[in-house]
């Protein structure tokens, strides 16, 4: 009989993700490989998902009263550009900014796919919000819940891929897909300067992070 103890993860405080440096090198080496694999299926999964709900709701429309189209910046001088461009827009964002995730998981020492899911939900119930505000007539809340994500960067990394994801897709359903994409990445943008060059240093001056805690957070 083999009586070999099969030695668990520890937690990495304030992360929620496994941390498998005191199982040496190739504890580190198949953890990457398992997170590895569970992040391949949720990215095949998820864009195959996406592709097929945007497909059915673009097809239900077709017959239904025709697909509709936005205005560039929600701007009646601009032009209008058709929700059709979401058959392609969704799948291929999703399948790219989950590449993007995927990339920064491969670099970290604390492989888990905990906070790519967090991120993501993060992004669609704030995607959700300013879609239902903004459906019901209450865009200053929309307004508000959109620029609330500035001072939230100070704090947390809500710029990543995973949360401009959840983002466009929660917003696609009421704004189309481009107007969420050009907002978000913009967006993603200046919260990714706010975050790394004014909330790290915050946070290392009044002792929340480290110098290694500031490296795993980038």
């Amino acid at each position: 009989m083999d009586f070999r103890l099969t030695v668990p993860p520890r937690m990495t405080y304030g992360t929620g993700a496994p941390d498998f440096s005191h199982l040496g090198f190739k504890g580190l080496i198949g953890a990457h490989a398992m997170a590895d694999h569970r992040f391949k299926l949720l990215r095949i999964g998820l864009t195959i998902a996406v592709s097929l709900a945007i497909w059915t709701l673009l097809a239900w429309r077709h017959f239904q009263d025709g697909v509709p189209a936005h205005h560039l910046l929600h701007n009646p001088a601009l032009p209008r550009v058709s929700d059709w461009l979401g058959a392609v827009l969704i799948p291929s964002l999703t399948w790219c900014l989950l590449g993007l995730s995927r990339r920064r998981m491969e670099t970290s020492e604390s492989p888990a796919l905990r906070p790519v899911l967090m991120g993501l939900l993060a992004g669609l119930a704030y995607g959700a919000a300013m879609s239902v505000s903004f459906f019901s007539g209450h865009e200053s809340i929309a307004g508000y819940v959109f620029f609330s994500l500035l001072p939230l960067a100070l704090f947390l990394p809500v710029y990543r891929p995973e949360c401009l994801l959840g983002f466009v897709l929660g917003m696609s359903v009421v704004f189309g897909t481009v107007l969420p994409t050009i907002f978000g990445s913009i967006m993603a943008l200046a919260t990714f300067v706010i975050y790394r060059f004014i909330g790290l240093p915050l946070q290392r001056l009044v002792g929340l992070r480290d110098g290694q805690g500031l490296r795993g957070a980038e």
